[in-house]
């Protein structure tokens, strides 16, 4: 039984990194489209709103990459190739470190996210753009509170 539980979260690790290959080639992507707009048209072209579109893509990259070795780390701790990996900012040693990092990088995922959203709109802005923030600010006073 312990044995399928480990292949389940080798399978999910694995699925999860290749989301962050997959979302890391498209953000990728975006920033040489947007260069390739600056370059054809100029500011005109609104190259800046590609290349946020771009970091938002490498944010989300970075939440399966959290995940993925966060995962690998908590069920396969003895794992050869993460004596080498010494990350400061992915010191994970339980679900609930897991949790906060992924966390934290989720927030700051939709704060791009709305960011983007506003840069785009062209006039006044729907009330539904208020549900970014929105969730924003529910996930930054939960996330607090956890932590206390």
């Amino acid at each position: 039984m312990v044995k399928v539980y480990k292949s389940t979260v080798l399978i999910i690790s694995l699925t999860m990194f290749s989301n962050f290959l997959f979302t890391a080639g498209l953000g990728v992507y975006k920033t040489i489209h947007a260069y390739s707009i600056l370059y054809s048209e100029g500011i005109k072209g609104k190259p800046g709103l590609e290349i946020v579109e771009s970091l938002d893509l490498f944010l989300v990259a970075l939440v399966f990459l959290i995940l993925s070795l966060g995962f690998m780390k908590l069920f396969y701790p003895d794992f050869g190739g993460f004596k080498k990996l010494e990350l400061p900012w992915l010191l994970i040693n339980n679900f609930f470190e897991l949790k906060n990092l992924t966390w934290n990088a989720i927030l700051l995922t939709l704060l791009i996210t709305f960011g983007t959203h506003v840069l785009r709109a062209n006039g006044p802005l729907d009330w539904e753009i208020l549900i970014i923030p929105t969730s924003v600010a529910l996930f930054s006073i939960s996330s607090k509170l956890l932590k206390h």
